[in-house]
């Protein structure tokens, strides 16, 4: 049976019930947290996109990070993908889309319809917008309107929105998480009416991914952080923001190599010395293609002609070592378990896609990097901070708007050597201390 042939049956979950899923009020003023819904399901080959562009795969588990707002008087609930790689919220896609499979039909119809004449706050603007993905595009007409932030007392009012006309194989509506006014829209964006409208301090928020599991859920906290979702100190660098005029302000940070530790070596990957974008809108890692090209030789890695990707012996997943990302003083490694994903029970493939020079394809660290790390993207200071996912519990605080740097992780580092061993997780090395972690896995995003 060829890994093109393989077709997996169709796997969603979501965690169920109202009590847990709904964003929860902050103990202290200045965030609000949102448990993340994964919409789990395999798809089959030529059905999983990523944002930059279209790869088509076989059988790899693929989980959309969902969170859930109330729109509109009375409210309307509506499920959106979290991505920190787009910049706008829209709504309502169209299910009826006869390029998607009938199973993303039904989990589109499931994740809600936002319906602008029930609302009694709704205002139309009379303008609209076409945004293009990587694949396929959403139509828009913008209108404004409260979201009830579910579970606390936060409304946001006559926040500005899109609402789809149409769309082409996009089946859940967006909660872009970028940059917004005067930089990348014309108008103030989620993020920026969080901080105006003083439900954050500042316009900064924490991401962790969370579990393949559906009962150990991510969590993305606007404002805030949480200290038991991480180890160690935070390795803080500089938003890079526009790389060249006429680019999009993004979440840039400067990767200042790239290395392989395995059975008592190390090998630095040449070229790998480059500014790369954190985005959890991307299933692979987007990576120059003379990175791959070493990675293929490293892993023994074979070009799948129908699928496009890169397929690794699964003993690869065994054999320990780390993938060591540097960025400015610190160091986050990411096991190699973690990084070659298993496709199906006998199918393993690498983790990255290669960017061919002039292509104009972003570098990218998408879910494959982004599921072993506990991030926090911060506008007001203009920095990125990482360090090893951890969940050892919950302890959620506000970001100040002097940023994140100073706050330290509360879980255990006792699983160091663990993390360069089969079945290990992400650890960081900061100011020459290995900090680690045995993390919990994370899971795939679309």
């Amino acid at each position: 049976m060829t890994l093109s042939s393989l077709i997996t049956p169709l796997l969603a979950f979501a965690a169920v019930g109202s009590s847990t899923v709904l964003p929860r009020a902050p103990t202290n003023p200045g965030f609000l947290s949102f448990p993340v819904y994964h919409d789990h399901r395999m798809r089959s080959v030529g059905s999983l996109t990523k944002r930059d562009a279209e790869v088509t795969l076989f059988n790899i588990s693929a989980i959309s990070y969902l969170i859930e707002l109330s729109i509109g008087t009375p409210g309307q609930s509506v499920k959106v993908a979290i991505d920190t790689g787009s910049n706008e919220l829209w709504v309502d896609p169209n299910c009826s889309d006869p390029q998607l499979p009938s199973d993303q039909q039904k989990e589109c119809n499931a994740d809600g319809i936002y319906n602008p004449s029930k609302s009694s706050t709704e205002n139309t603007i009379g303008t609209t917008n076409t945004i293009p993905y990587g694949i396929g595009d959403v139509a828009i007409e913008y209108v404004t309107d409260d979201i009830t932030l579910t579970g606390s007392s936060a409304t946001l009012k006559s926040v500005q929105f899109g609402v789809a006309t149409d769309s082409k194989q996009l089946n859940e509506g967006i909660l872009g998480i970028g940059f917004g006014e005067n930089l990348n829209t014309d108008y103030p964006n989620f993020i920026d009416e969080l901080a105006a409208q003083n439900v954050t301090n500042s316009k900064a928020f924490s991401v962790a991914l969370g579990s393949v599991d559906a009962s150990n859920g991510g969590v993305v906290i606007f404002g805030g952080i949480d200290t038991k979702k991480f180890t160690g100190s935070l390795i803080t660098n500089p938003n890079l923001g526009r790389q060249s005029k006429g680019d999009s302000f993004r979440y840039w940070i400067q990767m200042s190599s790239l290395s392989l530790d395995r059975s008592g070596s190390t090998k630095t990957y040449s070229g790998s010395d480059i500014p790369i974008v954190l985005d959890t809108g991307s299933t692979f890692s987007s990576l120059p293609a003379s990175i791959v090209d070493q990675m293929v030789t490293d892993f023994s890695a074979q070009l799948d002609s129908t699928s496009g990707v890169y397929t690794v012996p699964c003993s690869q997943r065994t054999q320990g070592g780390t993938l060591d990302f540097v960025f400015g003083k610190g160091t986050i490694k990411v096991a190699v378990a973690d990084f070659i994903l298993q496709a199906d029970a006998q199918n393993c493939v690498l983790g990255a896609l290669p960017i061919d020079s002039g292509s104009g394809i972003t570098a990218l660290l998408g879910d494959s990097f982004m599921r072993s790390v506990y991030a926090v993207f911060d506008q007001t200071t203009q920095t990125i901070s990482l360090a090893p996912y951890v969940n050892c519990g919950a302890h959620e605080q506000a970001i100040p708007a002097t940023g994140a740097a100073d706050f330290q992780g509360e879980c255990d580092a006792t699983a160091a050597k663990k993390s360069a061993a089969p079945g290990g997780r992400a650890a960081v090395k900061a100011g020459g201390a290995l900090l680690a972690a045995g993390f919990i896995a994370s899971a795939l995003l679309f």
